[in-house]
Formats: C-alpha cells, sequence, structure tokens
C-alpha cells in the first residue's frame, strides 16, 4: 500500500467517525423530541433542563418508559406490533449507544495499512476489531437504518399526541 493510500484509508476513516458522530446527534435529538412531546408543551423549557441533564442511556430508558406509561400514548399502546417494533428500536438504540461508545473511545492502529492490513480498532473491552472499508459501510448502513427507524418513531409520536389532546 502506498503512502498515498494510507492516507486516503486513514482520512476515510475519520471523515465516517465525523459522520457517524453527526448522525448519531440527530438521532438522539430525535429521541429528545420525543421525550419532550410526550412530558408537553407547557412543560418545554423544564423538560429540556431535565434532558440536559440526563444521560444518553436515561433518555432512551425514559423514551421506552414514557412509550410504556405515558397516556399520550394510549394509541400506540394498543398495537401489540407497534409495542414490540418499539421495544426493539429501543433496543438497537442501546447497542448504537454503546458502539458510539467504542467508537470514539477506542484507539486506532494505522500501522497495519503498511502491510496490507486494515485498519484496526483496539478496544480493552471489545478487543481487536477490522475497521477497514466493509466495517466502515457496515456501520454507516446500520446507523442510517436506526436513523430511518427513529424517524418514524418520531412520526407516531407526532400523530399519537396530536390525536391525544385532540380527544
Amino acid at each position: 500500500m502506498t503512502e498515498d493510500e494510507q492516507d486516503q484509508a486513514m482520512n476515510e476513516l475519520l471523515a465516517m467517525v465525523g459522520h457517524y458522530v453527526i448522525v448519531f446527534q440527530w438521532i438522539e435529538s430525535k429521541v429528545e423530541e420525543c421525550l419532550l412531546l410526550w412530558w408537553g408543551h407547557e412543560n418545554w423549557a423544564r423538560s429540556k433542563d431535565r434532558l440536559s441533564n440526563m444521560t444518553n442511556n436515561q433518555k432512551i430508558d425514559a423514551l421506552w418508559i414514557e412509550f410504556r406509561e405515558n397516556p399520550a400514548n394510549e394509541r400506540g399502546r394498543s398495537h401489540p406490533d407497534w409495542v414490540a417494533q418499539f421495544e426493539k428500536l429501543v433496543e438497537r438504540l442501546h447497542l448504537e449507544r454503546k458502539r458510539r461508545n467504542t467508537l470514539l473511545h477506542s484507539h486506532y492502529l494505522f500501522d497495519f495499512m503498511k502491510i496490507g492490513l486494515p485498519i484496526v480498532q483496539v478496544d480493552p473491552k471489545a478487543g481487536n476489531l477490522d475497521m477497514g472499508k466493509e466495517a466502515q459501510d457496515d456501520i454507516r448502513r446500520e446507523l442510517g437504518q436506526l436513523g430511518l427507524d427513529i424517524s418514524f418513531a418520531y412520526t407516531q409520536v407526532v400523530h399519537d399526541c396530536m390525536a391525544s389532546s385532540s380527544a
């Protein structure tokens, strides 16, 4: 692998991590928007303060609690298939949160590129992981699907809150 190819591979990984952070933050904002809707417009300022003191883990847990208990989501809970889908979405949000922590708090070895191997992600808990183009594409694809799914969930929350407030 030439030095130019090594630089390109390193730049592609760093660009992927940067894009990942942006999309992850967008997903987290959709979680927050769902919570804000369920907590009510009249509580907006207090709810924003509450969110600012919560970890991502706590926000995802609160999302699941509100889905199951919030009166504004009665319609959503009345569909067993939606309950099952939402539960899986919450599980995936937690898995992605863990991946984010691993991705951002790992060390990366670029030396292996010199001998023709992909970048290696070194994480003390997860071990060494291949971070070549295929692994990066998998991360992008899975994050994109999660973004689409949380967007659908947010739209459902909007509809359920509107239906609840007009009832």
